[in-house]
């Protein structure tokens, strides 16, 4: 089962951006006819258990934005119009993350120092408002 795993991740690291989650749709959508019955329905099943599960924890302090991704490409093996979205998705993801890179690169150091404790206060008030949910 790890192998599969593995081999999975590998195969969608090595897809083209823009592509790599409609390509895997298509695999699986060829390899569904070799699967049992019941694996065909669980696995949706458990994408989309994964999927809220990460949506509950992006509300309250734990691993969110992971098991969204996690449950996202879980049911994008099932759906293409939710694995064009992800592809979509990706490819402007990319480009605001080569957008910060430059800005960053270009950025004065007073500029830099700003986004630091910027990100400290809203680090520190998330985990603040995370500790008043919990425990109050």
């Amino acid at each position: 089962m790890v192998a599969g795993l593995k081999q999975r991740w590998r195969d969608l690291r090595k897809g083209r951006s823009g592509h790599r989650f409609q390509d895997r749709y298509e695999r699986n959508r060829r390899a569904r006819q070799e699967k049992s019955g019941m694996r065909a329905f669980l696995l949706p099943v458990v994408g989309a258990l994964i999927f809220a599960a990460g949506i509950v924890f992006c509300v309250i302090p734990g691993p969110g934005l992971p098991l969204v991704l996690a449950g996202a490409t879980m049911l994008a093996g099932r759906s293409r119009p939710l694995a064009r979205a992800m592809d979509w998705s990706e490819l402007k993801i990319r480009q605001l993350v080569r957008w910060a890179i430059r800005w960053w690169s270009d950025a004065s150091l007073a500029a830099r120092n700003a986004v630091l404790v910027l990100a400290v206060f809203v680090i520190a008030g998330a985990g603040y408002g995370a500790y008043l949910f919990m425990f109050k």
